[in-house]
């Protein structure tokens, strides 16, 4: 059983394109963005993990180094921040899809 199903159309606004080479670059694209985010996710646990591993040594302020590591903390202030920002327009890609796994 595939992980993914297509739906039929949705919407009277949607239209079907038939392009392979569009196709095909999403599916690429698909597949890049579990391995980006499965990289983020071994990332966010090393980062954690050495991140606990400083806080256990209560390093303080003054810099440290270990290895070719230099590890150094500091202070930052509360401020308010504010922007604007320009029109602009948003193309979202999302998978279509009804069950995965």
């Amino acid at each position: 059983m595939p992980a993914v199903k297509a739906r039929p159309q949705l919407a009277l606004a949607e239209r079907q394109v038939e392009d392979v080479e569009l196709e095909a670059a999403l599916e690429a694209r698909e597949v890049a963005k579990a391995a980006a985010a499965a990289a983020r996710k071994v990332y966010a646990d090393a980062d954690e993990l050495a991140k606990g591993r400083i806080r256990q040594l209560e390093l303080g302020a003054t810099p440290a180094r270990c290895g070719r590591f230099v590890i150094s903390e500091r202070k930052v202030a509360p401020r308010s921040v504010a922007f604007d920002t320009a029109a602009t327009t948003r193309l979202t890609i999302r998978a279509d899809v009804e069950d995965v796994f």
